[in-house]
């Protein structure tokens, strides 16, 4: 037997966080972990309750959070600064992606196009609709939002499946395939807050992660068949 030896050198320069290593010592609040700890675990609780409305809650435990940890004005100013653009870029992205769900549900546009979708399925592919789901909840939960894919489109194929004897609960296991690949989508808040806080661009992300939210989509698809989650046809 040979022994193998490691050499670590090349670890000497490894920091954790973003940003230089000055700025990060200096915001660091190591004795506040007790405050903090209970603070977060008061939230949680209130949040389980029900004691107020979650963005209240939030609202109010930042306030006391930022108060605890950054007594001056100055030092309040400055944490929030810092996270300022990631912030409003994600909430300018939630109020967005509202309009547009709104818009595609209000109007009835969801309902035409699920109609169209099926109006375009032959009859023959009727027994295959549990595998159609699959497929084309890729696309669509990556170009629209999850509301108007599962309360608008999803129902329809659901109602329509029943009458090839596919149940609404296959119907709805198939439908969760595209999840992966919808964490992809410009339509997902949180994306902009990760490669944000990565510093990476959006589009560099996507290019990057596509293929690869496309493979686990369909071994997701692959072990729902072979695990009987939802049927290859229905006969």
């Amino acid at each position: 037997l040979g022994v193998m030896t490691m050499k670590d050198h090349h670890l000497d320069n490894i920091e954790l966080g973003l940003g230089d290593a000055e700025e990060c010592a200096a915001n660091r609040r190591p004795k506040m972990f007790w405050p903090n700890f209970i603070l977060t675990t008061v939230l949680l609780v209130l949040l389980v309750i029900g004691l107020m409305p979650i963005q209240i809650l939030f609202m109010l435990a930042f306030a006391i959070a930022v108060m605890l940890n950054y007594p001056t004005l100055e030092e309040q100013k400055a944490r929030i600064s810092s996270h300022a653009g990631n912030v409003l870029a994600v909430t300018a992205l939630i109020f967005a992606a509202g309009i547009f769900t709104g818009i595609l549900s209000g109007t009835g546009m969801v309902d035409a196009m699920a109609k169209s979708l099926l109006a375009v399925i032959p009859p023959s592919f009727g027994p295959f609709l549990a595998v159609f789901t699959a497929l084309v909840s890729l696309p669509f939960t990556f170009f629209m939002s999850n509301d108007a894919f599962y309360f608008g489109i999803l129902p329809v194929i659901a109602q329509t499946a029943a009458g090839y004897g596919i149940t609404a609960e296959e119907i709805a296991r198939a439908s969760i395939v595209g999840q992966p690949f919808h964490l992809l989508s410009p339509l997902v808040p949180s994306v902009y807050l990760l490669v944000g806080l990565a510093k990476v661009d959006i589009g560099d992300h996507q290019r990057f992660a596509i293929k690869w939210g496309i493979l686990v989509s369909l071994v997701l698809m692959a072990g729902g068949l072979l695990t009987g989650a939802f049927p290859l046809f229905h006969t």
